[in-house]
């Protein structure tokens, strides 16, 4: 059953065009426009990006039916099929691919819109979304958080962790607004702003009992011909193991590694139960318990890892953005890094 204001209304309005006879095409595309409904578009994205009606009443807060109404009377308006239904899963139509990056668009425009005019009459005010990784989550963001709500009591966070290459996309696709993120690998979309916060130390770590935790650091020709346990997860043309290849500098191509992981948990267990030698930034080390193992700067000029804040351009005016950037800039850096001018 359609809702009372759904293909009734697009109905009535096409007959009082029909009757009135004096509309422009541009006129009745207007028209036509402005009978779409928010809920409806919000409906179509959740199914269309979750994969299936069922899934998206999860994210909506509604009924089944309700969701299957509303795509039922975008349908009607627009005269297509948004979804193929014959044959799960639930997937777009060609019609339904194209339609669904303008309507994420549009209401991601909307919402700046909203934001925007509201912080006109109430300062301070907006959501965020912002984007991090488990040691800049653990040691700094507190800090950053601690003084925006002193400063900003009315903008609202929400978090989402990844790994750099997730949380490029994500800037990218507009999922966040903000993300923290080591500087390389680089950035590959041009529109993506920088603000560059600290630079920390790379280490490698092994079991407290091992020939490399006796002297004060280890050297690149010491990991040379061991197995080596580093981190992000993934292929090297996402930055998989990126942290232990920077390091090494001109000998990456000689270093043996036999694990990636996202966690630092993982890496350390991996070394206390001698697997290897881990190679991971000291933040990220520093996240995790250390019991039975030991930590060794490696003497390199390329054991460091840039750590900054990227936004993107197209998202600048938010001024609940700038409120957050700048409490960047106040806080506090975590202990043991360097800063980075900008």
């Amino acid at each position: 059953m359609s809702s009372p204001d759904g293909p009734a209304a697009y109905r009535s309005a096409e007959a009082e065009h029909q009757h009135a006879g004096t509309l422009s095409v541009t006129d009745a595309a207007f028209r036509e426009t402005m009978l779409l409904k928010v809920s409806w578009l919000r409906s179509f994205l959740a199914v269309a990006e979750s994969g299936g009606f069922c899934a998206s009443t999860i994210k909506l807060h509604l009924s089944q039916s309700r969701v299957s109404a509303h795509i039922a009377d975008l349908e009607m308006v627009l005269g297509f099929s948004l979804f193929e239904r014959r044959v799960p899963p639930t997937t777009l139509t060609a019609p339904g691919e194209i339609f669904r990056g303008y309507v994420k668009n549009a209401l991601q425009e909307l919402q700046e819109g909203i934001e925007a005019a509201r912080s006109t009459i109430r300062p301070g005010f907006g959501h965020l979304i912002v984007g991090s990784y488990p040691s800049v989550s653990s040691v700094f963001l507190p800090a950053v958080l601690s003084g925006l709500r002193n400063d900003y009591p009315e903008i609202s966070v929400e978090l989402v962790e990844g790994t750099a290459s997730t949380l490029e996309a994500a800037l990218v696709q507009g999922t966040v607004d903000v993300a923290f993120r080591p500087t390389h690998p680089p950035m590959c979309d041009p529109n993506l702003c920088m603000k560059p916060l600290w630079r920390e130390g790379i280490v490698a770590v092994m079991r407290g009992d091992h020939p490399l935790a006796e002297p004060a650091s280890v050297t690149i020709s010491d990991l040379e011909g061991r197995a080596l346990i580093g981190n992000p997860a993934g292929s090297e043309e996402d930055g998989g193991g990126f942290d232990l290849r920077h390091a090494a500098g001109d000998a990456a191509g000689a270093m043996s590694v036999a694990y990636l992981t996202d966690q630092p948990a993982t890496l350390v267990a991996l070394v206390r139960a001698a697997f290897g030698i881990g190679v991971i930034s000291q933040l990220a080390l520093a996240t995790t318990s250390t019991e039975g193992v030991a930590s060794r700067p490696i003497a390199s000029p390329t054991a460091f890892r840039d750590v900054a804040v990227f936004w993107n351009e197209r998202r600048k005016v938010n001024p609940s953005l700038h409120a957050f950037v700048a409490a960047v800039g106040r806080a506090e850096l975590p202990a043991g890094v360097s800063r980075i001018p900008d």
